[in-house]
């Protein structure tokens, strides 16, 4: 990864943007749920500065067509999510969330992008 390259990943911290990466899919309790990894320049809870990489999952809402459309995998629902990490570094913070989560560097979107586009195909817009 280039150093400052537009539009990428490291870009986004540097100008304070929270990135997002859907990790793949796991089943639980007869629901579909979405495992996502986060980092996140800017976490208002953090009272040291660095970078906040969490890890998290959200009921799927909508069609399980959607898994597709995030070219989401499903995951071993027994895998325990990684523990949060501070990192001070913006492209560190990068390297430790792939290395924890299984993040890919070609899939970091903006804070937000893949919420509003599943929210978009819910609601039948292109």
């Amino acid at each position: 990864m280039k150093y400052l390259e537009p539009g990428s990943p490291l870009m986004a911290l540097k100008w304070m943007t929270a990135l997002e990466q859907c990790l793949g899919w796991v089943r639980r309790d007869g629901r579909l749920r979405i495992r996502w990894v986060r980092v996140d320049p800017r976490p208002e809870a953090l009272t040291v500065p660095g970078i906040l990489v969490t890890s998290h999952e959200a009921d799927l809402v909508g069609a399980p067509r959607l898994l597709r459309r995030l070219g989401a995998t499903e995951l071993d629902p027994d895998a325990a999510l990684p523990p949060d990490f501070i990192i001070p570094d913006e492209s560190e913070a990068l390297l430790t969330a792939e290395r924890e989560t299984g993040a890919r560097r070609d899939r970091w979107v903006n804070e937000a992008v893949e919420g509003w586009a599943i929210l978009r195909e819910l609601r039948g817009h292109p």
